[in-house]
Protein backbone atom coordinates (compact mmCIF):
# COMPACT_ATOMS: atom_id res chain seq x y z
CA UNK A 1 0.00 0.00 0.00
CA UNK A 2 3.07 2.42 0.66
CA UNK A 3 3.98 1.87 -2.81
CA UNK A 4 0.66 2.42 -4.26
CA UNK A 5 0.82 5.94 -2.75
CA UNK A 6 4.01 6.69 -3.53
CA UNK A 7 3.02 5.95 -7.49
CA UNK A 8 0.07 7.97 -7.32
CA UNK A 9 1.18 10.78 -5.42
CA UNK A 10 4.16 11.25 -7.93
CA UNK A 11 1.15 10.41 -10.60
CA UNK A 12 -0.69 13.43 -9.61
CA UNK A 13 2.87 15.59 -9.07
CA UNK A 14 3.44 14.65 -12.86
CA UNK A 15 0.10 15.33 -13.59
CA UNK A 16 0.28 18.76 -12.23
CA UNK A 17 3.57 19.45 -13.66
CA UNK A 18 2.23 18.77 -17.46
CA UNK A 19 -0.86 20.55 -17.81
CA UNK A 20 -0.39 23.50 -15.87
CA UNK A 21 -0.52 26.23 -18.61
CA UNK A 22 1.49 29.80 -18.54
CA UNK A 23 0.31 33.31 -19.65
CA UNK A 24 2.63 35.91 -20.04
CA UNK A 25 0.57 39.74 -20.11
CA UNK A 26 2.06 42.62 -22.71
CA UNK A 27 0.47 46.00 -22.90
CA UNK A 28 1.89 46.24 -27.00
CA UNK A 29 -0.40 49.35 -27.73
CA UNK A 30 -0.09 52.72 -26.18
CA UNK A 31 -1.96 55.09 -28.63
CA UNK A 32 -5.80 55.57 -28.68
CA UNK A 33 -8.19 57.12 -30.87
CA UNK A 34 -11.73 58.58 -30.16
CA UNK A 35 -14.58 57.17 -31.60
CA UNK A 36 -12.46 53.87 -32.74
CA UNK A 37 -13.53 50.39 -32.48
CA UNK A 38 -11.56 47.66 -31.74
CA UNK A 39 -8.44 49.21 -30.17
CA UNK A 40 -6.27 46.36 -28.91
CA UNK A 41 -4.92 47.08 -25.35
CA UNK A 42 -3.03 44.18 -24.27
CA UNK A 43 -1.99 40.81 -25.96
CA UNK A 44 -2.23 37.95 -23.99
CA UNK A 45 0.47 34.75 -24.64
CA UNK A 46 -0.91 31.69 -23.46
CA UNK A 47 1.45 27.92 -23.38
CA UNK A 48 -0.15 24.79 -22.02
CA UNK A 49 -0.25 21.06 -23.27
CA UNK A 50 -2.24 19.52 -25.83
CA UNK A 51 -5.56 18.88 -24.48
CA UNK A 52 -5.76 21.41 -21.68
CA UNK A 53 -8.28 24.16 -22.27
CA UNK A 54 -9.55 27.53 -21.09
CA UNK A 55 -13.03 28.00 -20.04
CA UNK A 56 -12.89 31.17 -18.99
CA UNK A 57 -10.93 34.50 -18.75
CA UNK A 58 -11.43 37.96 -16.51
CA UNK A 59 -10.30 41.12 -17.01
CA UNK A 60 -10.26 45.04 -15.61
CA UNK A 61 -9.80 48.34 -17.00
CA UNK A 62 -6.55 49.11 -14.98
CA UNK A 63 -6.13 52.57 -14.89
CA UNK A 64 -8.14 53.79 -17.22
CA UNK A 65 -9.22 57.63 -16.71
CA UNK A 66 -12.94 56.98 -17.99
CA UNK A 67 -14.62 54.27 -18.02
CA UNK A 68 -17.57 55.03 -19.22
CA UNK A 69 -16.26 56.28 -22.87
CA UNK A 70 -15.27 52.14 -23.21
CA UNK A 71 -18.46 51.39 -25.19
CA UNK A 72 -17.35 47.49 -25.80
CA UNK A 73 -14.54 45.43 -24.55
CA UNK A 74 -13.80 42.06 -26.81
CA UNK A 75 -11.84 39.51 -26.55
CA UNK A 76 -10.13 37.89 -29.70
CA UNK A 77 -7.72 35.18 -30.84
CA UNK A 78 -5.05 34.63 -33.30
CA UNK A 79 -4.26 31.05 -32.75
CA UNK A 80 -0.46 31.27 -34.22
CA UNK A 81 0.08 35.09 -34.98
CA UNK A 82 1.10 37.33 -32.09
CA UNK A 83 0.25 40.71 -34.26
CA UNK A 84 -3.25 41.99 -33.65
CA UNK A 85 -5.07 42.17 -36.86
CA UNK A 86 -8.72 42.92 -37.16
CA UNK A 87 -9.49 43.11 -40.81
CA UNK A 88 -9.65 39.46 -41.32
CA UNK A 89 -11.06 36.18 -40.18
CA UNK A 90 -8.55 34.19 -40.51
CA UNK A 91 -6.40 36.16 -38.14
CA UNK A 92 -9.06 37.34 -35.57
CA UNK A 93 -11.89 36.27 -34.25
CA UNK A 94 -14.36 38.01 -32.02
CA UNK A 95 -15.28 35.60 -29.14
CA UNK A 96 -17.06 37.46 -26.57
CA UNK A 97 -17.90 41.33 -25.94
CA UNK A 98 -19.68 43.20 -22.92
CA UNK A 99 -19.85 46.14 -21.27
CA UNK A 100 -17.50 46.89 -18.95
CA UNK A 101 -19.68 48.10 -16.09
CA UNK A 102 -17.50 49.50 -13.02
CA UNK A 103 -14.62 48.33 -14.83
CA UNK A 104 -14.76 44.55 -14.32
CA UNK A 105 -15.76 42.04 -16.73
CA UNK A 106 -15.64 38.63 -17.72
CA UNK A 107 -16.07 35.75 -20.74
CA UNK A 108 -16.92 32.28 -20.88
CA UNK A 109 -14.26 30.48 -23.61
CA UNK A 110 -13.99 27.56 -25.00
CA UNK A 111 -10.57 27.50 -26.23
CA UNK A 112 -8.15 24.42 -26.49
CA UNK A 113 -4.15 24.40 -26.24
CA UNK A 114 -2.23 22.22 -28.81
CA UNK A 115 1.08 22.66 -27.27
CA UNK A 116 1.51 26.32 -29.56
CA UNK A 117 1.22 29.79 -28.33
CA UNK A 118 -2.34 30.97 -28.48
CA UNK A 119 -2.67 34.81 -28.44
CA UNK A 120 -5.41 36.33 -27.07
CA UNK A 121 -6.54 40.06 -27.21
CA UNK A 122 -8.16 42.34 -25.31
CA UNK A 123 -9.52 45.37 -27.19
CA UNK A 124 -11.85 48.19 -26.99
CA UNK A 125 -14.85 50.49 -28.63
CA UNK A 126 -13.85 54.24 -27.93
CA UNK A 127 -16.36 56.57 -27.47
CA UNK A 128 -16.03 59.92 -29.32
CA UNK A 129 -16.84 61.75 -26.64
CA UNK A 130 -13.63 60.57 -24.51
CA UNK A 131 -11.39 63.85 -24.01
CA UNK A 132 -8.00 63.72 -25.43
CA UNK A 133 -5.07 62.86 -23.32
CA UNK A 134 -7.39 59.78 -21.36
CA UNK A 135 -5.75 56.83 -19.86
CA UNK A 136 -6.59 53.66 -21.61
CA UNK A 137 -6.14 50.72 -19.60
CA UNK A 138 -6.81 47.10 -19.34
CA UNK A 139 -5.48 43.91 -17.01
CA UNK A 140 -5.83 40.69 -17.48
CA UNK A 141 -6.73 38.94 -13.68
CA UNK A 142 -7.57 35.36 -14.10
CA UNK A 143 -7.09 32.99 -16.51
CA UNK A 144 -9.76 30.00 -15.51
CA UNK A 145 -9.20 26.38 -16.94
CA UNK A 146 -11.23 23.45 -17.71
CA UNK A 147 -9.91 21.19 -14.37
CA UNK A 148 -11.02 24.38 -12.03
CA UNK A 149 -7.72 26.06 -11.28
CA UNK A 150 -6.93 29.58 -11.72
CA UNK A 151 -3.70 31.00 -13.80
CA UNK A 152 -2.32 34.93 -13.06
CA UNK A 153 -0.64 36.11 -16.07
CA UNK A 154 2.79 37.31 -15.54
CA UNK A 155 3.15 40.96 -16.54
CA UNK A 156 5.98 41.22 -19.14
CA UNK A 157 7.57 44.70 -19.93
CA UNK A 158 10.29 45.82 -22.30
CA UNK A 159 13.90 44.81 -21.44
CA UNK A 160 15.39 48.69 -18.95
CA UNK A 161 11.71 49.56 -18.56
CA UNK A 162 11.61 50.82 -14.95
CA UNK A 163 7.80 51.15 -14.95
CA UNK A 164 4.83 50.70 -17.28
CA UNK A 165 3.68 53.79 -18.89
CA UNK A 166 -0.41 53.90 -19.36
CA UNK A 167 -1.39 54.26 -22.83
CA UNK A 168 -3.72 57.46 -23.13
CA UNK A 169 -6.16 59.07 -26.05
CA UNK A 170 -4.05 61.00 -28.48
CA UNK A 171 -3.73 64.27 -27.28
CA UNK A 172 -3.93 66.43 -30.41
CA UNK A 173 -6.85 66.52 -33.18
CA UNK A 174 -4.72 66.35 -36.19
CA UNK A 175 -1.19 65.05 -36.29
CA UNK A 176 1.35 67.49 -37.64
CA UNK A 177 4.33 65.50 -38.43
CA UNK A 178 7.67 66.99 -39.81
CA UNK A 179 11.01 64.79 -41.11
CA UNK A 180 13.91 66.56 -39.93
CA UNK A 181 17.42 65.04 -40.92
CA UNK A 182 20.68 65.18 -38.27
CA UNK A 183 22.36 67.68 -40.09
CA UNK A 184 19.92 70.18 -40.64
CA UNK A 185 18.97 71.21 -37.32
CA UNK A 186 21.08 74.11 -37.17
CA UNK A 187 21.30 75.88 -40.29
CA UNK A 188 21.44 74.55 -44.04
CA UNK A 189 24.43 73.33 -45.83
CA UNK A 190 27.27 75.40 -44.90
CA UNK A 191 24.77 78.55 -42.96
CA UNK A 192 26.36 78.25 -39.89
CA UNK A 193 24.19 81.15 -39.23
CA UNK A 194 20.97 80.22 -39.57
CA UNK A 195 19.44 78.65 -36.87
CA UNK A 196 16.35 76.75 -38.27
CA UNK A 197 14.70 74.96 -35.68
CA UNK A 198 13.38 76.89 -32.78
CA UNK A 199 11.49 76.14 -29.87
CA UNK A 200 8.21 78.06 -31.81
CA UNK A 201 8.41 74.90 -34.33
CA UNK A 202 7.95 72.85 -31.24
CA UNK A 203 5.02 74.85 -29.85
CA UNK A 204 2.83 74.12 -33.67
CA UNK A 205 3.85 70.54 -34.91
CA UNK A 206 2.79 67.30 -32.80
CA UNK A 207 5.45 64.92 -33.57
CA UNK A 208 9.19 65.28 -34.77
CA UNK A 209 10.66 62.20 -36.90
CA UNK A 210 14.55 62.34 -36.37
CA UNK A 211 15.61 60.97 -39.20
CA UNK A 212 19.15 59.67 -38.56
CA UNK A 213 19.21 55.72 -38.11
CA UNK A 214 19.14 53.14 -40.59
CA UNK A 215 20.05 49.20 -39.74
CA UNK A 216 22.00 46.33 -40.80
CA UNK A 217 21.56 42.79 -42.19
CA UNK A 218 22.27 41.14 -38.69
CA UNK A 219 19.64 43.21 -37.26
CA UNK A 220 21.86 45.88 -35.68
CA UNK A 221 21.23 49.61 -35.59
CA UNK A 222 23.21 52.24 -37.71
CA UNK A 223 23.04 55.41 -38.36
CA UNK A 224 22.53 57.27 -41.74
CA UNK A 225 24.59 59.13 -43.57
CA UNK A 226 24.96 62.57 -42.42
CA UNK A 227 26.31 64.58 -45.45
CA UNK A 228 29.91 64.79 -44.41
CA UNK A 229 31.38 64.25 -40.73
CA UNK A 230 31.34 61.33 -38.08
CA UNK A 231 27.03 60.11 -38.49
CA UNK A 232 26.92 59.06 -34.84
CA UNK A 233 28.26 62.04 -33.73
CA UNK A 234 25.75 64.42 -36.01
CA UNK A 235 22.79 62.31 -35.19
CA UNK A 236 23.67 62.31 -31.24
CA UNK A 237 24.63 66.06 -31.31
CA UNK A 238 21.30 66.90 -33.35
CA UNK A 239 19.40 64.50 -30.71
CA UNK A 240 20.42 66.79 -27.82
CA UNK A 241 20.06 69.96 -29.75
CA UNK A 242 17.03 68.58 -30.90
CA UNK A 243 15.75 67.69 -26.69
CA UNK A 244 17.23 71.28 -25.73
CA UNK A 245 14.47 73.17 -28.18
CA UNK A 246 11.84 70.63 -26.99
CA UNK A 247 12.21 71.30 -23.19
CA UNK A 248 12.90 75.41 -23.85
CA UNK A 249 9.84 75.55 -25.67
CA UNK A 250 7.94 73.03 -22.53
CA UNK A 251 6.30 71.17 -25.87
CA UNK A 252 3.86 68.43 -26.00
CA UNK A 253 5.10 66.86 -29.59
CA UNK A 254 6.68 63.32 -29.71
CA UNK A 255 9.70 62.85 -30.49
CA UNK A 256 10.04 59.79 -33.21
CA UNK A 257 13.45 57.58 -33.98
CA UNK A 258 13.41 57.38 -37.66
CA UNK A 259 14.77 54.88 -39.34
CA UNK A 260 15.50 54.68 -43.25
CA UNK A 261 17.80 54.27 -46.45
CA UNK A 262 18.09 50.53 -45.38
CA UNK A 263 16.10 48.62 -48.36
CA UNK A 264 19.09 45.48 -48.53
CA UNK A 265 19.48 45.17 -44.85
CA UNK A 266 16.04 45.47 -44.27
CA UNK A 267 15.08 42.80 -46.19
CA UNK A 268 17.56 40.64 -45.49
CA UNK A 269 17.01 40.81 -41.77
CA UNK A 270 13.54 40.74 -41.65
CA UNK A 271 13.36 37.47 -43.61
CA UNK A 272 14.73 35.61 -40.99
CA UNK A 273 12.91 34.73 -37.81
CA UNK A 274 15.33 35.12 -35.72
CA UNK A 275 17.41 38.01 -37.14
CA UNK A 276 14.44 39.69 -37.64
CA UNK A 277 13.96 39.74 -33.82
CA UNK A 278 17.12 40.75 -33.09
CA UNK A 279 16.23 43.59 -34.68
CA UNK A 280 12.98 44.14 -33.38
CA UNK A 281 14.51 43.72 -29.35
CA UNK A 282 17.81 46.01 -30.88
CA UNK A 283 14.75 48.94 -32.30
CA UNK A 284 13.11 48.71 -29.14
CA UNK A 285 16.30 49.52 -27.00
CA UNK A 286 17.64 51.66 -28.88
CA UNK A 287 14.23 54.34 -28.50
CA UNK A 288 13.58 53.50 -24.92
CA UNK A 289 17.52 54.16 -23.87
CA UNK A 290 17.40 57.07 -25.97
CA UNK A 291 13.63 58.40 -24.54
CA UNK A 292 11.63 58.42 -27.76
CA UNK A 293 7.78 58.22 -27.53
CA UNK A 294 7.79 56.69 -31.14
CA UNK A 295 9.17 54.42 -34.28
CA UNK A 296 9.01 55.27 -37.92
CA UNK A 297 10.14 52.69 -40.38
CA UNK A 298 10.60 54.43 -43.90
CA UNK A 299 11.90 51.13 -45.52
CA UNK A 300 11.35 52.18 -49.61
CA UNK A 301 10.01 49.53 -50.52
CA UNK A 302 8.94 46.35 -49.58
CA UNK A 303 8.68 44.74 -53.22
CA UNK A 304 6.60 41.91 -52.57
CA UNK A 305 3.60 40.54 -50.56
CA UNK A 306 6.01 38.22 -49.07
CA UNK A 307 8.05 41.31 -48.17
CA UNK A 308 5.09 43.19 -46.81
CA UNK A 309 4.50 40.19 -45.00
CA UNK A 310 7.56 39.81 -43.31
CA UNK A 311 7.45 43.47 -42.05
CA UNK A 312 4.42 42.68 -40.23
CA UNK A 313 6.05 39.65 -38.54
CA UNK A 314 8.35 42.31 -37.95
CA UNK A 315 6.01 45.16 -36.45
CA UNK A 316 4.57 42.35 -34.31
CA UNK A 317 7.94 41.46 -32.90
CA UNK A 318 8.60 44.96 -32.47
CA UNK A 319 5.58 45.71 -30.28
CA UNK A 320 6.12 42.78 -28.29
CA UNK A 321 9.55 44.55 -27.45
CA UNK A 322 8.24 47.46 -26.52
CA UNK A 323 5.95 46.46 -24.29
CA UNK A 324 4.77 48.32 -21.60
CA UNK A 325 6.66 51.12 -23.04
CA UNK A 326 3.78 53.14 -25.25
CA UNK A 327 6.22 54.24 -27.65
CA UNK A 328 4.36 54.13 -31.65
CA UNK A 329 4.69 52.35 -34.64
CA UNK A 330 4.36 54.14 -38.06
CA UNK A 331 5.94 54.11 -41.13
CA UNK A 332 6.34 55.78 -44.20
CA UNK A 333 4.95 54.06 -47.54
CA UNK A 334 3.96 55.16 -51.29
CA UNK A 335 0.68 54.11 -51.89
CA UNK A 336 0.58 53.58 -55.62
CA UNK A 337 3.84 52.02 -56.18
CA UNK A 338 4.85 48.83 -53.96
CA UNK A 339 1.69 49.22 -52.43
CA UNK A 340 1.19 47.95 -48.65
CA UNK A 341 -0.87 45.18 -47.14
CA UNK A 342 -3.10 44.85 -44.43
CA UNK A 343 -0.74 42.35 -42.83
CA UNK A 344 0.88 45.43 -41.96
CA UNK A 345 -1.44 48.13 -41.91
CA UNK A 346 -3.41 47.24 -39.35
CA UNK A 347 -1.25 46.86 -36.71
CA UNK A 348 0.46 50.54 -36.99
CA UNK A 349 -0.57 53.53 -35.09
CA UNK A 350 -0.22 55.57 -38.24
CA UNK A 351 0.71 55.61 -41.78
CA UNK A 352 2.46 58.48 -43.18
CA UNK A 353 1.75 58.83 -47.51
CA UNK A 354 4.69 59.56 -49.45
CA UNK A 355 2.24 61.76 -51.45
CA UNK A 356 4.70 62.84 -53.77
CA UNK A 357 7.22 61.85 -56.66
CA UNK A 358 4.50 61.68 -59.28
CA UNK A 359 6.51 61.58 -63.00
CA UNK A 360 3.51 64.05 -63.81
CA UNK A 361 3.68 67.77 -64.20
CA UNK A 362 2.91 68.55 -61.02
CA UNK A 363 4.70 65.51 -58.79
CA UNK A 364 2.42 66.66 -55.77
CA UNK A 365 -0.97 67.37 -56.99
CA UNK A 366 -4.10 67.81 -54.91
CA UNK A 367 -5.59 64.82 -56.38
CA UNK A 368 -2.60 62.46 -55.27
CA UNK A 369 -3.36 64.01 -51.93
CA UNK A 370 -6.67 63.34 -51.90
CA UNK A 371 -6.41 59.69 -53.60
CA UNK A 372 -3.67 58.61 -51.24
CA UNK A 373 -5.96 59.47 -48.20
CA UNK A 374 -9.48 57.43 -49.70
CA UNK A 375 -7.08 54.36 -51.18
CA UNK A 376 -5.43 53.99 -47.27
CA UNK A 377 -9.27 54.47 -46.31
CA UNK A 378 -10.93 52.12 -48.53
CA UNK A 379 -8.77 49.73 -49.96
CA UNK A 380 -6.62 49.16 -46.42
CA UNK A 381 -9.48 49.79 -44.16
CA UNK A 382 -7.79 52.11 -42.11
CA UNK A 383 -9.19 54.51 -39.76
CA UNK A 384 -9.21 57.77 -40.57
CA UNK A 385 -7.48 58.92 -37.61
CA UNK A 386 -4.67 56.36 -38.38
CA UNK A 387 -4.26 57.97 -41.99
CA UNK A 388 -1.22 61.08 -42.21
CA UNK A 389 -1.18 62.37 -45.64
CA UNK A 390 2.08 63.63 -46.56
CA UNK A 391 3.37 67.23 -48.08
CA UNK A 392 6.66 68.18 -50.08
CA UNK A 393 8.48 71.10 -49.05
CA UNK A 394 10.64 70.97 -52.02
CA UNK A 395 10.63 70.66 -56.05
CA UNK A 396 10.62 67.57 -58.46
CA UNK A 397 12.28 67.98 -61.78
CA UNK A 398 9.02 67.33 -64.05
CA UNK A 399 9.66 63.92 -65.41
CA UNK A 400 12.59 62.98 -63.37
CA UNK A 401 12.68 62.14 -60.13
CA UNK A 402 16.81 62.65 -59.53
CA UNK A 403 16.41 66.52 -59.73
CA UNK A 404 15.22 67.94 -56.43
CA UNK A 405 15.49 71.52 -54.63
CA UNK A 406 14.48 72.80 -51.11
CA UNK A 407 11.82 75.30 -50.94
CA UNK A 408 14.12 77.43 -49.33
CA UNK A 409 16.21 77.44 -52.27
CA UNK A 410 13.88 77.76 -54.82
CA UNK A 411 13.18 81.15 -52.64
CA UNK A 412 16.28 82.48 -52.87
CA UNK A 413 16.07 81.97 -56.60
CA UNK A 414 12.84 83.81 -56.95
CA UNK A 415 12.28 85.92 -53.87
CA UNK A 416 9.10 87.30 -55.64
CA UNK A 417 7.34 84.06 -55.73
CA UNK A 418 3.54 84.07 -55.42
CA UNK A 419 2.00 81.96 -52.93
CA UNK A 420 0.03 80.41 -56.37
CA UNK A 421 3.34 79.29 -58.11
CA UNK A 422 3.58 75.77 -58.16
CA UNK A 423 6.04 75.94 -61.21
CA UNK A 424 9.77 77.21 -61.91
CA UNK A 425 12.56 77.00 -64.08
CA UNK A 426 15.69 75.94 -61.85
CA UNK A 427 18.93 77.73 -61.89
CA UNK A 428 22.05 76.28 -63.64
CA UNK A 429 25.80 76.90 -62.26
CA UNK A 430 26.31 79.73 -64.97
CA UNK A 431 23.12 81.52 -63.86
CA UNK A 432 21.32 79.89 -67.13
CA UNK A 433 17.93 78.52 -67.13
CA UNK A 434 17.73 75.29 -65.93
CA UNK A 435 14.83 72.46 -66.49
CA UNK A 436 11.07 73.25 -65.25
CA UNK A 437 10.39 71.56 -61.90
CA UNK A 438 6.89 71.55 -59.70
CA UNK A 439 6.49 71.98 -56.15
CA UNK A 440 4.03 72.86 -53.55
CA UNK A 441 3.25 76.59 -53.03
CA UNK A 442 1.93 78.40 -49.91
CA UNK A 443 -1.98 77.90 -51.67
CA UNK A 444 -1.80 74.79 -52.77
CA UNK A 445 -0.07 73.22 -49.08
CA UNK A 446 -2.81 75.74 -47.34
CA UNK A 447 -5.89 74.43 -49.58
CA UNK A 448 -4.58 70.76 -48.85
CA UNK A 449 -4.78 71.20 -45.19
CA UNK A 450 -8.13 72.53 -45.31
CA UNK A 451 -9.25 69.45 -46.88
CA UNK A 452 -7.93 67.05 -44.71
CA UNK A 453 -9.31 68.85 -42.13
CA UNK A 454 -13.01 69.10 -43.35
CA UNK A 455 -12.35 65.18 -44.15
CA UNK A 456 -10.99 64.80 -40.48
CA UNK A 457 -8.50 62.50 -42.00
CA UNK A 458 -5.39 61.97 -38.91
CA UNK A 459 -3.08 64.77 -40.31
CA UNK A 460 0.29 65.86 -42.55
CA UNK A 461 3.23 64.63 -43.18
CA UNK A 462 6.13 66.96 -43.92
CA UNK A 463 8.87 65.83 -46.18
CA UNK A 464 11.42 67.38 -45.33
CA UNK A 465 10.27 69.84 -42.85
CA UNK A 466 14.28 71.49 -42.71
CA UNK A 467 14.07 72.92 -46.25
CA UNK A 468 11.63 75.75 -45.59
CA UNK A 469 12.19 79.16 -44.96
CA UNK A 470 12.41 80.13 -40.92
CA UNK A 471 9.11 80.01 -39.49
CA UNK A 472 8.59 84.10 -39.27
CA UNK A 473 9.15 84.63 -43.04
CA UNK A 474 5.84 85.65 -45.07
CA UNK A 475 6.21 82.78 -47.22
CA UNK A 476 7.45 79.81 -45.11
CA UNK A 477 4.93 76.99 -46.09
CA UNK A 478 5.21 76.06 -42.40
CA UNK A 479 3.42 78.93 -41.21
CA UNK A 480 0.96 78.58 -44.53
CA UNK A 481 0.18 75.27 -42.79
CA UNK A 482 0.24 75.82 -39.22
CA UNK A 483 -3.02 78.56 -40.07
CA UNK A 484 -4.90 76.04 -41.02
CA UNK A 485 -3.89 72.75 -38.48
CA UNK A 486 -1.81 72.85 -35.82
CA UNK A 487 -1.10 71.86 -32.07
CA UNK A 488 -3.85 73.26 -30.08
CA UNK A 489 -2.85 76.43 -27.96
CA UNK A 490 -4.99 74.72 -25.30
CA UNK A 491 -6.97 71.99 -24.00
CA UNK A 492 -10.39 73.66 -25.23
CA UNK A 493 -9.24 74.49 -29.15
Amino acid sequence: MRWLHVILTLAVTAATWVNAATVEMRHTHGVFYPGVNNQPVLQLKVMGEPGEKITGIKFNTGKSGSISEIKIARVLTSRDWNGFTYNTNKLAEELAKKKPGKGNFSFKLDMELTGSPLYLWLSYDISGAIKRNTRIDGECTEVIMADGSVVTPKLILAEGLAERVIGRVYPFPYRVVPYYRPRWVKGWGNAEKAVHLTPAHFKQFTDLVHFAYSVNEHGGITYQWAGGGDDKTIADEALAEIKRIHAEANSRANLIAGFGHMDGPMTTAVANPDTRRTLARNMAQWAISRGYQGIDIDWEYPDSWEQWQHLGNFIADLREELAGSAISISIAASVTYKVPNYWTTDQLDFLMTMSYDDLAEQHSSMQRFQGDAQKCLNDFHMVKPRIVVGLPFYSNQQGTLTNQYGYAQIYNWYPRLKPTDNTFRAKNEDGSDGPMHSFNGAALITEKCKWLKQEKFGGVMIWAYDTDLPLKHKASLAKAMYKIIRQPKSKKE
